[in-house]
């Protein structure tokens, strides 16, 4: 039986140990930004936006420009050779960084129209990385192929989340039957990250201080009590340390052990209010006067914070 040529990208090099145990066939590429962190935008070309992601990347995890290059740059360029393969195979998981990263990607699919997309994602909770080489058969026999109507779904959904503007994704997904699996549960915890309109504490934040509160007072065991806490976000050790670090002198001690300041108690009280650090999130710049802000009595995002 003659094996048609396929194109596997998997999301980041952990991925690729157990998918070269597996020995599925087909070329690879693997996935090595991290989108859901740092500026985006819908509104620049192509050149413009991946300069200022490696500006971001070289910046807030030390990787060096020529790297950035390497890892990354040159190996998107194989997105430019599709008319070679007949199918195109996605493997992320369901967390919400993987999920962010597989939505870019299928934007730009979509534009490039190759035969054939589809995803391999496993349920909640389980990671690519760690699959047995039959699990990871059975996923590519399961593979869920995505139509082209699928595929413009995500093209705008992708352009409403690097908008300026986040009430147009949750305008679309209120509006779209959103079918690519655990995508709407990613934008929802994507929609947590803005902070909220009565304390200025996105949900990740507000989580690391009620562990503290809680006890912990170490950073390692701070990041291993989250993900075991809040899996969705799928958040590395980086991003997490990167979150305490804003939240840190004015409301954590700044050294172990870790402990909430007077004006953390306060905050996570309901009693004060909390300046959001400058950041992004999607295609907003958060600055400490972030024009949204999260509603969790309405569970929507609200003009003005």
């Amino acid at each position: 039986m003659k094996i048609l040529p396929t194109l596997h990208i998997l999301n980041g090099d952990a991925s690729l140990p157990a998918f070269t145990a597996a020995k599925l066939p087909g070329q690879v590429l693997v996935w090595r930004e991290v989108l859901s962190e740092g500026p985006v935008s819908s509104l620049l070309p192509q050149y413009e936006f991946w300069q200022r992601r490696q500006a971001f990347i070289t910046a807030a995890y030390g990787e060096s420009a020529e790297g950035y290059r390497e890892k990354v740059l040159d190996e998107l360029q194989k997105l430019e050779g599709l008319d070679a393969f007949f199918e195109v195979v996605l493997w992320f998981d369901a967390d919400l960084m993987c999920q962010v990263n597989q939505l870019y990607v299928l934007q730009r699919l979509q534009k490039k129209k190759p035969k054939m997309v589809s995803i391999c994602t496993p349920p909640p909770g389980k990671n690519i990385a760690l699959m047995s080489p039959d699990g990871l058969f059975a996923l590519m026999e399961q593979r869920q192929q995505v139509p082209e109507e699928e595929l413009r779904q995500a093209a705008s959904l992708w352009q409403a989340y690097a908008s300026p503007d986040p009430m147009a994704l949750e305008l679309l997904m209120q509006d779209f039957d959103v079918a690519l699996p655990h995508l709407l549960r990613a934008l929802r915890l994507h929609l947590r990250r803005f902070p909220d309109c009565a304390d200025g504490l996105s949900q990740p934040e507000r989580a690391l201080l009620q562990l503290i509160q809680e006890g912990c007072t170490s950073v390692s065991g701070l990041i291993k009590e989250f993900n075991q806490q809040d899996p969705g976000y799928g958040f590395g050790d980086a991003q997490l340390q990167h979150i305490l670090a804003r939240l840190q002198p004015d409301l954590v001690q700044a050294k172990e052990p870790l402990v909430l300041s007077f004006f953390g108690e306060r905050v996570l009280d309901g009693i004060a209010s909390f300046t959001p650090k400058k950041r992004w999130v999607g295609g907003v710049e958060i600055n400490g006067s972030c024009p949204f802000c999260y509603d969790k009595t309405q569970n929507r995002l609200r003009k003005d914070c």
